[in-house]
């Protein structure tokens, strides 16, 4: 869901509160993720900032922190913001092409110019992050087995996981439709590929967001061992979009 009118405003005013400690120093405040489209969800969204600087000095970023302290609220989560030049918005495409990527996709401008609109990655720097971001989710779910958390814990770690397919989709499927439930499209690609249907993937965004209940004990562990299985599909329909 997009974020209510309340949640809109108080980003609004810390976006204004950080302006006008900054001033002239500040070329552009933006908000972007969650809080910028339709997927936010209030009892664990945070609020993601990105701040472009004329130049990053030391007293700026204390500055910054002392505004968002000052400015916090118990309902609104702002995480650590991004504090970049327009440099490094230029020369990090290749290091954070998802990131990048992302934020020109979802973003609203706060305060001054939107210099994020023009970012341009390109796609086979997108396909190889979102491997990595894939194989890294694999290799995560392999060591959760290995070593079984506490319930919670475990559930937090697969509620993580629907992030990851987000931004995987983003990176894989930038002409999909908008229009649908979050990580749909890549679902169906990679039951195509993989010849079988997802059981467990598309039910997590339900279980995170408090729709659908999760299971604990030896049923957890049941849909452990499948959300594994199925990661394992989706790392290699990610291969395969590079063959």
């Amino acid at each position: 869901m997009r974020p209510g009118e309340n949640v809109r405003q108080a980003i609004d005013r810390v976006g204004a509160a950080l302006a006008q400690a900054l001033g002239t120093r500040v070329l552009c405040i933006a908000v972007y993720g969650s809080a910028a489209s339709d997927e936010f969800a209030p009892a664990h969204s945070d609020v993601n900032l990105l701040l472009v600087l004329r130049e990053v000095a030391f007293a700026d970023l204390r500055l910054i922190g002392a505004t968002l302290e000052r400015e916090a609220t118990a309902e609104l989560r702002v995480a650590t913001p991004l504090v970049v030049t327009p440099h490094f918005l230029a020369d990090a495409r290749d290091s954070f092409p998802i990131e990048l990527d992302d934020i020109r996709a979802r973003h609203r401008v706060l305060h001054g110019d939107d210099l994020l609109a023009g970012i341009r990655v390109r796609s086979d720097r997108l396909r190889e992050q979102a491997e990595r971001e894939a194989r890294g989710k694999l290799l995560r779910l392999r060591a959760l087995v290995v070593h079984r958390p506490p319930d919670e814990t475990l559930q937090l770690a697969l509620a993580s996981l629907v992030a990851v397919l987000g931004v995987v989709e983003r990176a894989l499927l930038r002409g999909a439709s908008i229009d649908h439930e979050r990580g749909s499209t890549l679902f169906a690609e990679v039951e195509r590929h993989a010849g079988e249907r997802l059981r467990a993937l598309p039910g997590l965004a339900a279980m995170r967001d408090g729709r659908a209940k999760w299971p604990s004990g030896p049923d957890l562990d049941d849909l452990l061992a499948v959300v594994l299985h199925e990661v394992e599909r989706l790392v290699r329909y990610v291969d395969a979009r590079g063959a």
